[in-house]
């Protein structure tokens, strides 16, 4: 019976908190004590319960994954955690929990636990989840820049920029690897992916945050700049004749359980192509979009999806060698 009417009294005791509004949510009043240390205790045994293993870590020391995080970094978590060296804002120091700066914020977790936490997001903090589901490559360029700040290593940020063509020249034309050439595209296709973007329909979350930090009216412009904007970045030749040969002759062969890839991206007697221009496209792009193909995080597009699931991680590697190449 005592156990019952503890339970009928704390049970009415939360009602009246809730229903009446006694507890006091003012950010100015904070947490009760103790409530901090609960849930930060909370928030690191949930991460290190939650964080992949060790060994799903990638290489993160490559200097082009690097800056496409740093690019991320500059736009969508300065707000909150500024950039390394720089003081918290009066308004940063005045949210509750205050969001640390960056290099306290990364100082104590490995690249595992970050990437679980870039790509999660915190309840009750302010600290989203990555915006694309699916996007585990994305979420690791960022964890590579978390690591340069560890090792005091990163670069500098491009934090103001005051046209949307100096925003994504920071990352199109100086930053290669992942980031694709857009010089080869054309304006109508480079439009429809960022409207794409935009949308949700293709799923990127750096994209997304890019794509939304630029008026829409100004996407066609941009389209068409890039397009005819020569490509700066440089890029690393391919070296791996034998795995580009064998990625032609997928391309122009296919097998019984792959079509071939010039069906669509090869040129045609018109000049005209079905899909977009992949020679010359940077080779750690091309994989990283076949994989998206592949596993389906990419699925806009029936055709490409049916076209890429069978390949192996060694076609993906083939074709990207050979496309990269011509």
């Amino acid at each position: 019976m005592t156990l019952a009417a503890l339970a009928a009294l704390g049970l009415t005791g939360a009602v009246a908190v809730v229903a009446l509004g006694l507890y006091n949510v003012s950010a100015v009043a904070g947490h009760l004590p103790g409530v901090s240390w609960v849930l930060h205790t909370t928030f690191r045994n949930s991460v290190w319960l939650r964080a992949p293993s060790e060994e799903e870590v990638p290489e993160l020391d490559d200097a082009e994954l690097v800056a496409l995080g740093a690019g991320h970094y500059a736009t969508a978590c300065v707000p909150c955690h500024g950039a390394p060296g720089q003081e918290a804002s009066a308004t940063m120091r005045a949210m509750v929990p205050e969001p640390p700066q960056i290099e306290e914020a990364v100082a104590h977790w490995e690249a595992n636990e970050l990437f679980w936490i870039v790509e999660n997001g915190i309840k009750m903090t302010g600290m989203p989840g990555w915006p694309a589901e699916g996007r585990d490559d994305e979420v690791w360029a960022v964890v590579a820049y978390l690591e340069s700040v560890k090792g005091e290593a990163a670069p500098e940020l491009v934090l103001e920029t005051s046209e949307p063509e100096e925003y994504c020249a920071s990352c199109h034309g100086e930053v290669g690897g992942q980031v694709p050439r857009l010089d080869i595209l054309s304006a109508a296709y480079l439009e429809a992916q960022l409207q794409a973007y935009r949308s949700g329909k293709r799923p990127s979350g750096i994209m997304a945050q890019a794509v939304t930090s630029v008026p829409e009216e100004r996407l066609a412009e941009l389209a068409r700049h890039f397009a005819e904007t020569a490509d700066e970045a440089e890029e690393a030749p391919v070296a791996d004749a034998e795995l580009a040969s064998k990625g032609e002759a997928l391309a122009r062969e296919g097998t019984r359980d792959v079509p071939t890839c010039l069906a669509c991206h090869g040129e045609r007697e018109d000049g005209r192509r079905k899909g977009p221009v992949l020679d010359g496209q940077r080779r750690g792009f091309l994989e990283v979009q076949l994989t998206l193909w592949r596993d389906g995080i990419y699925d806009y597009d029936p055709l490409m999806h049916a076209a890429a699931r069978d390949l192996s991680d060694e076609d993906i590697a083939a074709l990207a060698a050979y496309f990269a190449g011509r």
